[in-house]
């Protein structure tokens, strides 16, 4: 068997063995720069404590890896996505608790008829349509409009993989991906608002910290 053979046989069983790797290493999401943070609870900050944020949710909830002014991330199509505006406009109370030694207590969010993000469908015909996510600011006004495809708009929705979680498609399974808003950068856009992520590696907690931005 001469050279150019065996170097061609090689090739074809490193490539088969690639492949499935490949596959593997982007269920974990390790060609993103984004992560899912289910493996921290989500606080926020308050006068340099860390709250509690319940209802939000951590695995729906990202940040970049990358530690330099990390951009948060939220999934654009959960309700609970409403809460990163009642903390904006600092529409909550606390309750302090020594229950969890890592957390300060936890937010009691005000009972508010401001609705921050609200679903319209959009007709193309008498039966076909396609809803559409509005994002609202304090004073009502439309601050961005997503069209709910499920997928990245190209603007400030993408789509991050859930890492290490697969989902059944067409008789198979495919890494779990999904629709992130980064909220960094619509609150700093539309809001005037600097939206900055404290991660604590050692108690697994990351705690938002929402200031005016300052000025431009």
């Amino acid at each position: 068997m001469n050279f150019r053979l065996k170097m061609t046989i090689f090739s074809v069983i490193i490539g088969t063995l690639l492949i499935p790797a490949f596959f593997i290493l982007q269920t974990y999401g390790v060609f993103q720069k984004e992560k899912v943070i289910s493996d921290y609870a989500i606080a926020i900050d308050v006068n340099g404590k860390s709250y509690e944020a319940w209802p939000l949710i951590n695995s729906f909830a990202a940040m970049d890896k990358k530690e330099d002014n990390r951009q948060l991330y939220y999934r654009v199509d959960m309700n609970h996505i409403q809460y990163l505006f009642h903390i904006a406009y600092q529409e909550y109370d606390i309750q302090s608790s020594d229950d969890n030694p890592y957390l300060a207590g936890k937010v009691n969010y005000h009972s508010t008829e401001n609705e921050y993000v609200k679903s319209e469908k959009q007709y193309t015909n008498a039966k076909d349509f396609t809803t559409v996510l509005n994002f609202y600011n304090k004073d009502q006004e439309v601050i961005y409009s997503y069209k709910n495809t499920g997928k990245g708009d190209g603007q400030l929705v993408q789509s991050i993989i859930h890492q290490g979680m697969s989902r059944s498609s067409n008789g198979g399974s495919e890494a779990a991906r999904d629709p992130y808003i980064n909220v960094t950068a619509l609150f700093h856009d539309k809001l005037n608002i600097d939206v900055k992520l404290n991660v604590d590696e050692e108690h697994k907690v990351v705690t938002i910290r929402m200031n005016k931005a300052e000025a431009r």
